[in-house]
């Protein structure tokens, strides 16, 4: 008897084999992402494998900020599952304050006054049992930012979790405002401030990268439940929504504060006239405001007694109404604007580009410095010119997509979150701030560096830079990368690049992406292998440059070449001016080179006398324009 396959089962091998051939052999895959595809928590076709797990916590804390001293205490209680299906026999939890604890590497430069003796744990401990320091195996270590915590003969199984519970102190940097710290004497921001369990994935087991001061953050999705005591007078603004408005305002703030909802106008929640009342909040000598967040990836807060506070909504999906506000320092910049600059820019990015609701319950822009994105809050300076607030501004809101709702790993992958949020507010920034042109700015920056030895392929491991790396730093995590984004879209289409947008989010949202899911996605969702893309532009050295020359000339018809120089592809635009002063543009796409050519034949039909035509413009990347110009009519 002859053997036979049904023919069910014939098709799903030849296509099983098609994607795995195709993906695994078109592009180089790391070994240790290999096996994730192997042992099914990741699929060839972009998706979650059928195996995907992670981790997650529930943080239960009570901090007191003395605002004096910059004295941060707190007491937390973390319930940490573990969803894999390995044995933990080791936890691992960030203490990102060490960053400045005596003697520890830096690849930033911070003040000798904030150098100190690291964060304190007063106490620890495991499911109801005190565990403590001592220089034994079975004992808790640090090792620069990392508490590693032995579970001895306890280790936590596979659907297991287990409780910590914590004590400790840290001081908030004075002089070093590295994405947080303190802005003027009264006012803060505070990000990284509590032991935080590190993330243990199906890619590379426990994080244990230490935080350097350069590269940012890698976090698991948790719930928070979080109180806050400062002193009288000062306001707390955090992750989460407000739980006991009623408890430390006074009554005229808490009316305004209610009312947010129902005007579509700016409400000033707190006012300069409040400010210098000193009438804010409740007469107690110190206030504890509780915020509640879940299924986040941080938690961070801010706090000042002399910042005012407007406040405005958007009613994003019919089960979500964003509480959108702006606290600062009165008449700094154009921060009496940046509330309706984050109204828009949460409604740009919920109808219109990645047109996904923006998932959060609030979000707060507090007057600290520079631009650091948060889950609900940013860190943000007071620029003088306006298209650098919008800029900012819809830039860090833009991170609330990435990394936070898609769980990226910025540590390794910078280009996955920042290069998101340099290009999907392109529109919206030139639409508000008239004039400016975002995307050519981004060409010019990425062009300084471009093809010269610091311009580093993107799939180089975020993590690999140090200190005497910064501007490769920024070149591969936000220009290269927003510019590679960009020509995607100018591809394939707004529409096509939408509904891939919205696809991978759908796919991944709450979970944690890496680089290959996202190209399978978009191969997956146009139905092509765009390795020709992503090879040179994000695993190659390289460089775009096209030059233009003319070939011959027949008659009515002219015949010029493209050359691809550069290793890079780019789309051709043509534009020809003739001697009365009118133009005509031909415009050939970026796949037009996906063949492996190196250069193009166009006809253009001389139909009047030609001046010159010129290739290129300040949307399309080019490093050698001096070979872009022909001259026709010139003398």
């Amino acid at each position: 008897m002859r053997g036979f396959f049904p023919s069910g089962l014939i098709l799903l091998l030849i296509l099983s084999f098609a994607a795995f051939g195709q993906t695994k052999n078109s592009l180089y895959i790391p070994i240790n992402i290999q096996k994730a595809y192997q042992n099914g928590t990741r699929s060839w076709n972009g998706r979650p494998g059928a195996q995907y797990w992670q981790n997650h916590s529930q943080y239960t804390i009570q901090a007191r900020f003395d605002p004096s001293t910059n004295l941060l205490q707190g007491h937390e209680k973390v319930v940490y599952f573990n969803e894999s299906p390995d044995t933990l026999k080791t936890l691992y939890m960030r203490l990102y304050q060490d960053l400045f604890k005596k003697g520890n590497l830096r690849d930033w430069p911070v003040s000798p006054e904030d150098i100190h003796n690291g964060v304190k744990i007063l106490s620890l401990k495991i499911n109801g049992t005190p565990r403590k320091a001592a220089k034994k195996e079975s004992s808790i270590n640090t090792y620069r930012t990392n508490l590693a915590i032995p579970l001895k003969d306890q280790p936590l199984l596979p659907g297991q979790k287990v409780t910590l519970e914590l004590d400790y102190t840290l001081h908030i940097p004075r002089k070093s405002p590295l994405r947080m710290g303190t802005y003027d004497s009264t006012s803060f921001f505070i990000g990284y401030w509590y032991p935080q369990m590190a993330v243990y994935d199906d890619i590379d087991g426990w994080d244990r990268f230490a935080y350097s001061g350069l590269q940012e953050f890698y976090n698991d999705f948790s719930d928070y439940d979080v109180k806050i005591t400062v002193p009288k007078n000062f306001v707390v603004w955090a992750t989460g929504r407000l739980q006991n408005a009623g408890e430390v305002f006074k009554p005229q703030i808490v009316q305004r504060y209610q009312s947010v909802f129902n005007t579509n106008d700016i409400v000033h929640i707190i006012t300069q006239k409040d400010v210098e009342q000193k009438s804010i909040t409740a007469a107690n000598d110190s206030n504890t405001f509780h915020f509640k967040a879940q299924h986040v990836p941080d938690f961070a807060f801010a706090t000042s007694d002399h910042y005012v506070w407007d406040a405005t909504h958007l009613k994003v999906c019919p089960k979500r109404d964003v509480l959108i506000g702006a606290a600062y320092k009165y008449g700094a910049g154009h921060f009496d604007q940046v509330a309706e600059i984050a109204r828009k820019s949460i409604a740009y990015y919920s109808t219109e580009m990645p047109a996904v609701p923006f998932p959060y319950a609030s979000l707060t822009v507090f007057n600290g410095g520079g631009g650091m994105e948060y889950p609900m809050m940013v860190n943000e300076g007071a620029p003088i010119q306006w298209e650098s607030t919008v800029h900012v501004t819809s830039h860090e809101i833009c991170h609330t997509y990435f990394p936070f709702m898609m769980g990226i790993n910025e540590r390794k992958y910078a280009w996955m979150d920042e290069g998101w949020a340099t290009m999907l507010p392109f529109e919206l920034q030139h639409r508000e701030a008239p004039g400016y042109d975002p995307v050519a700015r981004t060409i010019r920056r990425y062009l300084q560096m471009a093809g010269t030895e610091y311009d580093v392929p993107m799939i180089v491991p975020t993590i690999m830079y140090g200190s005497n790396a910064r501007m490769s730093y920024r070149n591969a995590s936000y220009n290269r990368p927003g510019i590679a984004y960009y020509l995607l879209e100018q591809m394939i289409g707004r529409k096509k690049f939408v509904k891939i947008m919205q696809e991978y989010i759908k796919r991944w949202q709450g979970k944690h992406p890496g680089p290959f899911d996202f190209f399978f996605t978009v191969n997956d969702v146009l139905g092509e292998d765009l390795s020709w893309f992503w090879k040179p532009w994000f695993y190659g050295f390289g460089y775009p440059d096209l030059a233009l020359q003319k070939k011959n000339e027949s008659g009515k018809k002219m015949t010029v070449e493209v050359l691809k120089k550069g290793l890079l592809p780019v789309p051709v635009k043509l534009t020809i001016l003739y001697q009365d002063s009118s133009r005509k543009v031909i415009e050939k796409p970026m796949s037009i080179w996906k063949d492996g050519k190196s250069e193009i034949e166009l006809q253009i039909a001389k139909q009047k006398p030609i001046l010159e035509i010129k290739l290129g413009d300040a949307h399309i990347p080019d490093l050698q324009e001096a070979n872009n110009v022909l001259d026709i009519g010139k003398k």
